[in-house]
């Protein structure tokens, strides 16, 4: 299902029959094409173009649009690709359009060639307004209108821009289980593998051009549509998450979309924990942009960007083996074995743990992940979600989340979503928890009572003994019983603490679930 007003009934915009077509200057100006390291055309463009041309840029305009819109109620989830391509080998020019619907290679028209950048760009900047009624040069201020094409801001990464802080020409040596895990954590097709698999579309809004302000533009969205869920509003439910889905394109395929109209909280919450991913991925790619190289010299860099300290746990260890335990005992649902556990100590968190050192009740606990956001967690700490980020199964409010059971913080690794499906990562955080505020039930906390430091959200089966350190952290290694009197409520004990300065992380503790 096309727009009427694609190109695709052999018209050129420009000509007649065309119907908004945003004012251009007549006179040709001399248009100065900047070379780069080249952004490669479209993957469905013909091969002897693909292969002779790449996209145009001007300064730091590259002219490749991806525009989509999603309308549920009409039951279309379209796009449309803009680019000027430039002949490697000579001053010839072509525009090329791709339009379709989301997840199908759809239809081509390329409209050239063209004998000037400016010809070429002209079209472009016609076919962009045509479109999405919104001007190419005024693009950064971009306004959504009903019946038009949304644009999605890519962040085009390249080699030469840029040089990070840490030149990615770094020699070192770490060990090879660091090394194998690095190349775990920073592997782009298992990213790419686990976003597919749970609907989103990264051929539309590949992962390495994520934005900023996409992630945020996605934030906003969710937070309307969490503000009118339970209101009985269907209408709008539909339209709000026809611009989620504009934004962060899915792959439905011949399912009819009212199917996926964002409708219960679990829902929405399944889109903040894929928006979340997002976000980590944006920052890995950051993190990641500039390192080339030979592989081991590479890896190593990635490795001293984290700004974390890895160090191997001996499995004939005594600290091994009460991991061990710890994740047995409290693994009741879940079938698990340990592949590496790996001591942590990030820069500037035991800073700013310092005033939480000496606290009563420091307990050693579970928190689990997607393995698409370990490369961000671990550059970046755990932090608490910002106040933008709509609260959907955040149930004791915004803050930090940690389980004494593996079973309650394994569900959050998502090891059925794609990828690898038997690797699973957490980490065992040391959480100053003082004296707790207590509670049985959901209840969103904006600010602790006095004298309390965090929220223990009181569940029904919870390990049986705890064992103490030479430095005081506790760590509840005892066997999960299961509270029989109590027939309601949660299921497993949950920390939440409100302040990122009570936690350091101790240990990673990578898992095959197929190990057993």
């Amino acid at each position: 299902m096309f727009d009427n007003a694609a190109l695709c009934d052999g018209q050129v915009s420009g000509e007649a029959g065309t119907k908004e077509v945003m004012q251009v200057p007549k006179k040709q100006k001399e248009v100065i094409v900047t070379r780069k390291a080249p952004i490669l055309p479209d993957q469905w463009v013909p091969d002897d173009v693909k292969y002779s041309h790449h996209v145009i840029e001007m300064g730091n305009t590259v002219y490749d649009a991806m525009l989509t819109q999603t309308h549920i109620m009409n039951n279309t989830n379209d796009f449309y690709v803009i680019q000027v391509l430039k002949a490697n080998h000579a001053s010839s020019y072509m525009v090329y359009n791709r339009w379709g619907t989301v997840g199908e290679p759809g239809e081509i028209k390329l409209v050239g060639p063209h004998s000037s950048a400016f010809m070429a760009i002209q079209e472009f900047e016609e076919i962009f307004y045509m479109k999405t009624k919104n001007h190419w040069s005024d693009r950064k201020n971009f306004v959504s209108y009903p019946k038009s094409y949304t644009w999605l801001e890519m962040n085009y990464l390249r080699k030469d821009q840029g040089q990070l802080s840490l030149p990615c020409a770094v020699k070192g040596t770490f060990g090879p289980r660091v090394e194998k895990f690095m190349s775990l954590i920073c592997n782009f097709s298992m990213m790419k593998q686990q976003m597919t698999n749970i609907g989103y579309d990264v051929e539309k809004l590949p992962l390495q051009n994520l934005s900023k302000s996409t992630i945020s533009k996605a934030y906003d969205v969710l937070t309307l549509i969490a503000e009118v869920i339970g209101e009985s509003n269907r209408v709008l439910l539909e339209e709000l998450s026809g611009e989620f889905y504009t934004i962060i394109p899915h792959v439905f395929g011949e399912k009819m979309l009212r199917q996926f109209v964002i409708d219960t909280h679990q829902k929405l919450r399944s889109k903040l924990e894929m928006v979340e991913s997002l976000g980590e991925i944006e920052h890995a790619t950051k993190l990641l942009r500039n390192c080339a190289g030979p592989q081991e010299d590479v890896m190593f860099a990635q490795y001293k960007l984290l700004r974390c300290a890895l160090a191997p746990v001996e499995a004939t260890t005594e600290e091994f083996q009460m991991i061990e335990k710890y994740m047995t005992n409290t693994a009741r649902h879940t079938t698990a074995k340990i592949v590496e556990i790996f001591k942590v100590s990030k820069e500037g968190e035991n800073d700013r743990f310092k005033k939480y050192a000496r606290k009563k009740n420091r307990m050693l606990l579970w928190h689990g992940s997607r393995l698409t956001n370990w490369l961000g967690i671990l550059s970046q700490g755990l932090r608490i979600a910002p106040k933008q980020v709509p609260l959907s199964g955040a149930s004791f409010g915004r803050g930090l989340y940690f389980a004494d059971m593996f079973d309650k913080s394994v569900s959050y690794c998502f090891r059925n979503s794609g990828g690898d499906h038997s690797t699973g990562i957490l980490l065992l955080c040391e959480v100053a928890l003082g004296d707790m505020l207590e509670l049985s039930g959901a209840q969103r906390i904006q600010h602790l009572p006095p004298g309390k430091l965090s929220v223990k959200a009181l569940g029904r089966t919870a390990p049986s003994e705890y064992q103490v350190l030479k430095d005081g952290v506790i760590i509840p290694t005892g066997k999960a019983v299961t509270d029989t009197s109590r027939t309601m409520g949660i299921m497993h004990n949950e920390y939440i603490v409100y302040n990122e300065d009570q936690v350091r992380m101790r240990y990673i503790v990578q898992v095959d679930f197929k190990g057993r």
